[in-house]
């Protein structure tokens, strides 16, 4: 089972049921992943990153559950943080799967290379994690 793989099992396992994405070289392993879940959870594209966000704070907003985004690397990590910001003011969950150069890179001003930790530490102040092995 690859990381990708165990990270739709375990949104499964929570009952979510859609994650609003924007695709990107940064999460590959994740859209890959949905093609061996059968689409499951849904897999639903935005146009934009930040529509994803407010997308899922949305969902969370109106349904009471927990809203998922995910966004590439860069850019499109972000593009996520004004939906983040709604959802961290007005009190309802939402979770960021987000994209991060490769480990091999990180460090070498690698393209779209991001220091997350840094600037998720405001909007994701709860709970906020890189995930560099498998382990």
């Amino acid at each position: 089972m690859k990381v990708a793989d165990y990270i739709l099992e375990r949104l499964r396992q929570w009952d979510v049921d859609q994650v609003f994405a924007y695709p990107g070289d940064g999460i590959n392993g994740l859209l890959a992943a949905w093609g061996r879940a059968d689409n499951k959870p849904q897999f639903v594209q935005a146009r934009h990153e930040e529509m994803a966000a407010f997308a899922a704070v949305g969902y969370a907003k109106f349904s009471g559950r927990t809203g998922v985004c995910a966004a590439t690397s860069g850019p499109g990590a972000i593009h996520l943080l004004n939906g983040l910001y709604d959802a961290k003011l007005d009190h309802v969950p939402v979770v960021a799967i987000v994209g991060q150069t490769d480990r091999s890179a990180m460090g070498g001003s690698y393209q779209q290379e991001v220091d997350l930790l840094s600037l998720y530490k405001d909007v994701a102040s709860a709970y906020c994690e890189m995930v560099t092995v498998p382990e």
